[in-house]
């Protein structure tokens, strides 16, 4: 089946290589990260177009012919054994830049998601994101803050939903339409079950009026205290949601509070599935949108795990 994986490596000479078979990989992609991830080893034998001091700048991989990733370089080690070069690539999408870049502290007004990705800085072609002109009253920018920052707010602010990416560098505020369902039987399941993690849970907020009062808004959180959980959090007033400071405390919360509950299935091969497809496990769990996969191949094949949270931005 690792016949089916191809691996496409770029240098900054404008050389292309396209290799079969990795010898490992392991790719990434989860709901609250804002973008994809793999670690990948390949071999080859050496050639005049990807040689030792060949700086790569872009790792793609497809698996059966879908796009699982296609991003920036984090690191890319390239080694001589046994007659063949070997290359170990680290690379996170596209869609990371969104973490490097910072917009200027304040209110920006009439702010849309086309607005957002076009208006302050140019990305390299790979980012896309959804067509969409709805656009906030405004968002406010704290300082420090990258832009994935103001993207997250916008889609809460919007649609009280969280952003991710779609197919490989798709920034998305909305769930793509048409979303695939797979209940994988019994039969095919090699594990499934449950995880609670509570190590990040909020118990209480209280957060500051705008004359910096404190304790004028204060918020509770029943699964931590189902949880026997306290752990009280002090913020100051938030101005990206001026006229409703609760809103910001259920976001807090919300952040805090990711995937704390989620099921899991792992099957022995492909299934192209998507964040925000559906997945189940007969007899485990019913399906649910999924908020994290992971696709790993080595010399025993690949394997898939698909996972859904039970969490804040879960579907109703």
């Amino acid at each position: 089946m690792m016949r089916n994986v191809l691996v496409y490596l770029y240098d900054t000479d404008g050389h292309m290589v396209y290799l079969r078979a990795p010898l490992r990989f392991v790719f990434r992609k989860e709901k609250y990260t804002p973008c994809t991830e793999l670690d990948v080893t390949v071999q080859y034998a050496e050639d005049d177009q990807l040689h030792i001091g060949s700086v790569i700048n872009r790792v793609r991989i497809t698996v059966e012919g879908y796009p699982l990733h296609d991003g920036i370089i984090d690191q890319a080690e390239y080694r001589r054994e046994n007659g063949a070069a070997v290359v170990t690539v680290r690379s996170r999408g596209f869609t990371a830049l969104l973490l490097n870049n910072e917009m200027t502290p304040g209110i920006h007004t009439a702010m849309s998601l086309d607005k957002l990705m076009t208006e302050y800085y140019t990305f390299p072609v790979q980012v896309q994101w959804e067509a969409n002109s709805d656009a906030s009253n405004y968002i406010y920018v704290k300082p420090h803050r990258s832009m994935w920052d103001s993207v997250v707010n916008l889609g809460y602010k919007l649609y009280g939903s969280y952003p991710y990416i779609y197919s490989t560098n798709q920034i998305r505020l909305s769930a793509h339409k048409n979303p695939e369902t797979r209940i994988f039987s019994s039969g095919e399941i090699l594990s499934a079950g449950f995880r609670t993690t509570g190590s990040r849970l909020l118990s209480h907020l209280h957060m500051q009026d705008i004359e910096g009062n404190y304790d004028t808004y204060q918020l509770e959180n029943p699964d931590a205290a189902a949880m026997h959980i306290v752990r009280h959090k002090q913020m100051p007033f938030d101005r990206q949601y001026l006229y409703d400071p609760e809103q910001s405390m259920n976001l807090t919360f919300a952040l805090a509070a990711q995937g704390w509950r989620a099921w899991s299935v792992t099957y022995g091969g492909y299934v192209h599935l998507d964040l925000n497809d559906y997945a189940g496990a007969e007899g485990v769990f019913a399906p649910g949108r999924i908020s994290a996969l992971t696709v790993k191949g080595d010399a025993s094949g690949l394997k898939s795990i698909f996972t859904v949270y039970e969490d804040a931005f879960s579907e109703g």
